[in-house]
């Protein structure tokens, strides 16, 4: 550092050379104290020349311990605030040395000092005043002094300084090698045995491992590795050995060797992508909720809140209602005012409503209690029931989240399907496109490493995550809600989230749509809708509403919640009064007219046309838009007739091998539906064709082209699907055509199942016959059974071949 340090170890007289060089202010260990005498060589001068410090043969070198801290690594914290702190110089450093490290009587004299900022410690250079004393007596001398007077740094108060005599040729350098506990010994020589290393070594701090180079190795130069136990240890040793020549006069050159190789952590992330690859794509998922999860919850409230949307502004809906009632005014007076409809005009709208107040005000008095189980408003389809929930039962809720499970499973692809739920529960932002990149990423990692690496996620969990978040979201509001009520109330918001049973009306209600809809095509996500429904509701934080045309939705529903009943409310089709009333205010409200202006004979053709309606309500607005286009009431019924007619010999009467049923189960129901309004449950069971084929009634009611009616919880009643069905199996029935090809069909079924059953009771009784030639057992009774059911049977072909042959007759005459 501060000066070059040469002496041989042979008789031979040392070479001095001194460097006449500026003071240079060095920093300061411990205290900063006066010192009378020093000569302090610069570290560059010694860097820049030899790196080696020079010495005369009445000259030696110590070395000082724990004056500093270690320096680690160039950007070393610790040591740069501890020498920040101290603000050490060379000055204040010589003095403590004299005064604290020295023996008082010990006949040296110091003259330089050189710091090893790096190492930790302080290289001495002395005098000696008097010839006789050795560098090793003073080296003892010193080290016991140390001991009988320890120093204890505050900065390492478990280490006290200690000190040791330089045998070697220290090397000065400003290289970026800092201390390690390793330590590689070069040999410029014939190698150095490990017995050696360790007598020569080992004086300075415990040693954990030599390791020599192998004999076979051919790499130059030869060299050992040292463990030492501590950093310090290693430091000392290299600093004191250094140049050093051993018994065998080989030449050690000492240098740190990083107990971390460079790269260490890159090498170890590129070998083993296995475990990388999916840690960091849990990093990533971990980072992406962390930072997106909170602003997705917010978004979601202010979905159901509505506390940004600009229809609850006042201002807007002061705008709005202005300009309206302009508007109306306008279109009241001029040539468009035939499509505008008056207030009264609006108020018959209302009218399909009219007849299921009850049910309106029994859902209404469902969502004012504490949520205990599922809501199910079930109906067949176009029997207005979602309109009954969403503009009557809850548009005077002020939390409200719908989700419509048919725009949901009609998306033809993942991004859209999640496009779509994220659009109707406010969860934003969402990245629908990163699952093909994600996929893609996924796709080249497993061709990489032989494994997926879970970049990808499956479209079901993404689901489920943003149900997850709903469920904050929808928690959260609950609680602030009654919060507010309850601070309003009793003046103290400090209350427990629990407590919020006791204000209903806070809670918000979640209105699933269609559910059920295409059920066989997105199953896991009606599941997941009822699982996440079912925690809402055990959670008693919202209102769940399932609005469903699907008579099996317990089975789904009950999976979910297996110790509640669900509050079920049927909604079915309007009444014929209520039906013609509805029709015929919708069809004057857009011609201008009044009742009485209409003719009686219209009148009486609208009363037809209706008859084979019934009260559906989608059908009713079907007809209501042919008659304002301007077809005759009649005309438009028998068009809707004939098309449910088409519909039913499309889905139901074709034969395919994707359905549960068969065509001639179809066409026995029909012929049925069309003779009478309503088939007994357990007579259709009497059918050869519907033997042990409950699941194929499920199936068709699924279908909807039948309902099963219950009774104290059992079937007893299966009607139309649609009531314009009945009118459609009407007209299928008088299609002479179609009902002979039809019957022939499911006549011949059914002496197929005849036969078989012939076929069994003749095995039988051929096994019988055996058993009579034996005379062991009477079996007599049992053969005359089996004849007569022959018989009986036999008679029931042969008339249903004369029934065949009959139908043949027509179908030689019919198209």
């Amino acid at each position: 550092m501060y000066a070059v340090y040469r002496r041989s170890f042979s008789a031979v007289p040392a070479t001095i050379t001194r460097f006449r060089t500026p003071r240079r202010r060095v920093p300061d260990i411990m205290h900063q104290v006066p010192c009378r005498r020093h000569v302090v060589i610069p570290y560059a001068n010694i860097v820049e020349s030899t790196g080696l410090i020079d010495a005369s043969s009445d000259e030696g070198l110590l070395y000082f311990d724990n004056l500093s801290p270690l320096k680690y690594n160039l950007w070393d914290i610790q040591h740069l605030v501890t020498r920040f702190i101290l603000r050490q110089n060379t000055t204040s450093t010589l003095q403590f040395i004299k005064d604290k490290a020295i023996p008082p009587d010990l006949p040296i004299e110091i003259e330089q000092i050189i710091p090893r900022s790096k190492d930790g410690g302080v290289i001495v250079k002395f005098r000696k005043r008097q010839g006789q004393i050795t560098d090793d007596e003073i080296e003892a001398q010193i080290q016991a002094y140390l001991q009988e007077h320890p120093v204890r740094p505050w900065f390492n108060p478990f280490r006290p300084i200690k000190s040791f005599r330089i045998k070697g040729v220290p090397w000065i350098e400003d290289l970026h090698r800092f201390p390690s506990s390793r330590l590689r010994v070069e040999f410029e020589g014939p190698d150095v045995d490990q017995e050696t290393l360790y007598y020569y070594f080992r004086r300075y701090g415990l040693i954990r491992d030599i390791s020599p180079l192998s004999p076979a190795s051919k790499d130059l130069p030869r060299y050992a590795t040292i463990q030492f136990v501590s950093v310090r240890g290693a430091a000392i040793a290299r600093t004191c050995l250094h140049g050093i020549i051993a018994k065998n006069g080989t030449k050690l050159h000492i240098h740190y060797e990083p107990t971390i190789q460079k790269h260490i952590f890159r090498d170890w992330l590129f070998n083993h992508p296995r475990i990388v690859i999916p840690a960091l794509a849990a990093l990533l998922a971990g980072v992406t909720v962390i930072i997106f999860d909170p602003i997705r919850t917010w978004f979601i409230k202010q979905k159901i809140t509505k506390r940004f949307s600009l229809s609850n502004n006042p201002v807007v809906k002061w705008i709005r209602t202005t300009t309206m009632s302009t508007i109306d005014v306008i279109l009241a007076t001029g040539s468009f005012g035939r499509f505008k409809m008056s207030k009264k005009e609006e108020s018959d709208l209302q009218i399909g409503f009219s007849d299921r107040r009850g049910i309106i005000e029994q859902l209404k008095t469902l969502l004012n209690e504490t949520p205990e189980t599922f809501i199910v408003v079930q109906g067949p389809r176009g029997s207005g029931k979602v309109e009954l929930v969403r503009d009557h039962a809850v548009k005077e809720h002020p939390y409200t989240l719908f989700i419509d499970c048919q725009k949901i499973t009609e998306t033809r692809s993942d991004a859209a399907f999640i496009k779509e739920v994220s659009t109707q529960i406010g969860y934003f932002p969402v990245f629908p496109w990163m699952n093909n990149i994600s996929a893609f990423v996924d796709l080249i990692v497993q061709g990489v490493i032989g494994q997926k690496a879970g970049f990808s996620e499956s479209v079901d969990s993404q689901f489920k995550n943003m149900l997850e978040n709903a469920a904050t979201a929808i928690k959260e509001i609950a609680i602030e809600n009654h919060k507010k009520t309850m601070k309003s109330s009793i003046g103290s918001a400090a209350l427990d989230e629990d407590c919020y049973e006791t204000n209903p009306t806070a809670r918000p209600v979640i209105v699933i749509e269609h559910y059920l809809h295409r059920a066989d095509k997105r199953e896991s996500i009606y599941r997941a809708l009822a699982e996440w429904a079912s925690v809402l509701v055990m959670s008693k934080v919202a209102h769940v509403v399932f609005v469903t045309d699907d008579v099996g939705y317990a089975k789904v529903l009950q999976e979910a919640i297996s110790t509640q009943v669900f509050n079920t409310i049927t909604v079915g089709d309007a009444t014929p009064e209520l039906a013609r009333k509805f029709v015929l205010s919708q069809i004057l409200a857009v011609t201008g007219e009044s009742e009485d202006d209409v003719p009686e004979s219209t009148l009486k053709d609208l009363d037809e046309a209706l008859k084979p309606l019934g009260g559906r309500m989608t059908d009713l607005l079907t007809l209501v838009r042919r008659i304002t286009m301007g077809e005759s009431n009649r005309h438009a019924a028998d068009d809707m007739i004939r098309q449910s007619a088409s519909e039913i010999i499309k889905r139901f009467l074709r034969s395919g091998n994707d359905k549960s049923w068969t065509s001639e189960q179809a066409w026995t129901i029909v012929k049925s539906l069309a003779k009478d309004e309503d088939i007994r449950y357990n007579e259709l069971l009497l059918n050869p064709l519907f033997k042990n084929a409950k699941d194929v009634i499920a199936a068709l009611e699924h279908a909807e082209l039948i309902t099963v009616l219950e009774k104290d919880g059992r079937p007893y009643k299966i009607k139309a699907g649609r009531p314009i069905y009945r009118a459609a199996c009407q007209r299928l029935l008088n299609d002479k055509g179609l009902a002979a090809t039809l019957e022939i069909s499911t006549l011949t079924a059914i002496s197929v199942l005849l036969f078989a059953s012939i076929s069994k009771n003749e095995e039988e009784l051929a096994k019988l016959s055996k058993i009579v030639a034996s005379k062991s057992v009477d079996v007599s009774e049992r053969m005359k059974y089996l004849a007569e059911d022959i018989r009986v049977k036999q008679a029931k072909i042969s008339e249903y071949d004369k029934l065949i042959d009959k139908q043949k007759k027509v179908l030689a005459t019919e198209y």
